[in-house]
């Protein structure tokens, strides 16, 4: 019984250690990932998310894609075909732009700058403060 007890407490604190230290992303990468998107999107750079205490205690998560219908009409079909509550916390942007917190950043990706269709990249933020 001891054993079995032992076992059991090791195993509890095998998982609460896993969700400490990586298990909290898997929420946040599910919901980026499953969200509905056009047909013949690319992904450009796969999601990366961080907690970061700069400025205030925070989770940020991107994932930048291609898409040949524009920014614009990217937004808008993700806005139409994805509820309020898989959108909660995510964003949409045009990749241009510079931000003192974001994880891809076009000022500093000299690949994109070469590309002539830049208005086709499209960043999915995920933003939640704490």
């Amino acid at each position: 019984m001891k054993r079995i007890a032992q076992k059991l407490i090791l195993m509890i604190v095998a998982i609460v250690l896993f969700y400490i230290l990586a298990g909290w992303k898997i929420p946040i990468v599910w919901r980026m990932e499953m969200l509905k998107l056009p047909e013949g999107c690319e992904t450009v750079y796969c999601t990366k998310i961080w907690i970061s205490d700069v400025y205030w205690l925070h989770i940020k998560g991107e994932k930048v894609i291609k898409c040949d219908m524009g920014y614009e009409e990217t937004k808008a079909y993700i806005e139409k075909y994805n509820s309020e509550i898989a959108r909660e916390y995510i964003n949409i942007y045009l990749y241009e732009g510079m931000s003192d917190i974001a994880i891809y950043d076009s000022q500093n990706d000299e690949k994109f700058w070469q590309q002539p269709d830049r208005e086709n990249y499209v960043k999915i933020s995920y933003f939640r403060k704490f």
